[in-house]
């Protein structure tokens, strides 16, 4: 029987029961009320949270950023097609080579032929991986901060009828094990506080169960956190930062979660260490985390299981 996101939904500042009051939830433990979206949306970036503000900026960011660069305006060709816009438009897209790849390693070798799994995916903008997990009769539940109609959480109803929650990757409003597949695609950078937020996604998964960052940007240890392909996002209020590999690693591994496999976004080999990529069991990763090691700027994916 299929769980309704109100079920799994907790105060984000107490962890208490949610329950219906007006229009809106209103806390059980705190007494803290939060308000829907139009769209039905539960919006649990609360403004006492810590960092709301920021977050909340970001959001208006990512709206100023689309309507500037024309993308604003939603497109069903494209929707209909994401992540896979380069195989079925003809795009040539970097960012969208690494999501697509990723997010298709996810459902080939972590998924498989699992079905009915609930999932949650962090920063999951019009939440386009719908479609992929409910085909799989899987439970979804989507997060963002943004919950535009056209280009965040309220564009989600293109894919479906689906949990959607406006959600601060810091401080998840759902209860501890809800999840058996937590994951982010190209939203971890974005953390104000990045072992926080990855502390969070173990935090509300199943003990054994999947939790994966998917094309999160990273840098060389000799390269400056400041990359200059950020400037324009910073400048409209978007938490942009750029990690080492060893950065997500030790994240990662401080929640409790083991890692088992790192690569390239991408999936291009780990130039110039090819050959280690021989070695039994660990040399893919091995050969990925020291190529990312001396690397300029790019996508890593990794993807663990919680203990």
């Amino acid at each position: 029987m299929e769980t309704t996101p109100l079920d799994l939904l907790r105060c984000p500042f107490c962890r208490s029961h949610l329950g219906e009051r007006g229009e809106g939830l209103a806390c059980a433990g705190c007494g803290r009320d939060f308000a829907r979206s139009p769209e039905g949306i539960p919006l649990m970036l609360h403004p006492d949270l810590p960092g709301a503000t920021e977050k909340l900026r970001e959001a208006q960011g990512w709206v100023e950023k689309a309507r500037a660069e024309g993308w604003y305006e939603p497109d069903d060709e494209v929707d209909a097609v994401l992540p896979f816009v380069n195989r079925e438009l003809g795009w040539d897209d970097l960012s969208w080579l690494g999501n697509a790849h990723s997010f298709e390693l996810l459902l080939g070798r972590y998924i498989g032929e699992g079905r009915g799994l609930r999932v949650l995916e962090i920063g999951a903008a019009k939440a386009w991986a719908a479609r992929f997990w409910r085909e799989r009769d899987c439970e979804f539940v989507a997060t963002d901060v943004v919950v535009d109609p056209n280009i965040g959480l309220g564009r989600g109803a293109f894919y479906g009828d689906f949990g959607r929650v406006q959600a601060d990757g810091e401080h998840l409003p759902f209860a501890d094990g809800a999840f058996d597949v937590t994951y982010a695609v190209a939203t971890l950078h974005h953390a104000l506080d990045l072992r926080r937020m990855v502390g969070e996604m173990a935090r509300v998964t199943r003990r054994g169960g999947v939790v994966a960052g998917l094309n999160e940007g990273t840098r060389g240890i000799r390269r400056s956190p400041d990359n200059p392909d950020q400037a324009g996002e910073k400048a409209l209020g978007i938490n942009e930062h750029v990690h080492t590999v060893w950065a997500y690693l030790g994240a990662f591994t401080r929640a409790g979660l083991v890692v088992r496999r790192v690569e390239r976004a991408d999936g291009w080999p780990p130039v110039p260490f090819t050959k280690l990529t021989r070695l039994p069991k660990v040399g893919p990763s091995f050969a990925a985390v020291a190529h990312l090691t001396i690397a300029w700027y790019c996508g890593v994916s990794i993807y663990a299981r919680k203990r």
